[in-house]
């Protein structure tokens, strides 16, 4: 038997395109799968200063937001029943804790909202809060400061 030059050489040719079309496939894999863990990292972040936001709209009464200083800023979003909402950081990860307005947080007794290395909250003028993440900053017009006095 003889066998034809020109069909090895072709099936060569076709397994050479398929060995290809693998390694782009994987290649396309990979790469997406990179680019999907990415944008779920960056989402985490920006949902936790979009939670914060949240929750300072939600206590914007006369006296729901506080700040105070204990070992770094705390949030306190009081509830007007003498209770709230510490939100503060610990080891790169911040915290949240509901109790006495006018206790000290205990990280014992807190929830972890998500990890970020910085976390501030200062009154930047009169009823105005930036509270800063990660992710970003974001001001924050409080409405109750416009009914006060």
């Amino acid at each position: 038997m003889r066998h034809n030059g020109t069909g090895i050489s072709a099936m060569g040719v076709a397994a050479l395109f398929m060995a290809g079309f693998f390694l782009l496939v994987i290649f396309g894999a990979r790469t997406y799968q990179d680019a999907a863990a990415l944008q779920s990292g960056h989402n985490e972040r920006r949902a936790l200063l979009s939670y914060l936001s949240v929750c300072v709209k939600g206590s914007d009464t006369t006296g729901g937001v506080q700040l105070r200083e204990e070992d770094g800023p705390l949030l306190v979003l009081a509830d007007g029943s003498g209770y709230g909402l510490f939100i503060y950081q610990r080891d790169g990860k911040l915290m949240e804790e509901y109790s006495a307005v006018d206790a000290q947080p205990d990280p014992r007794n807190a929830s972890v909202l998500g990890e970020t290395d910085v976390f501030s909250v200062e009154e930047v003028r009169p009823g105005t809060l930036r509270i800063e993440t990660d992710a970003g900053k974001t001001l924050l017009k409080l409405r109750s400061a416009e009914a006060e006095p």
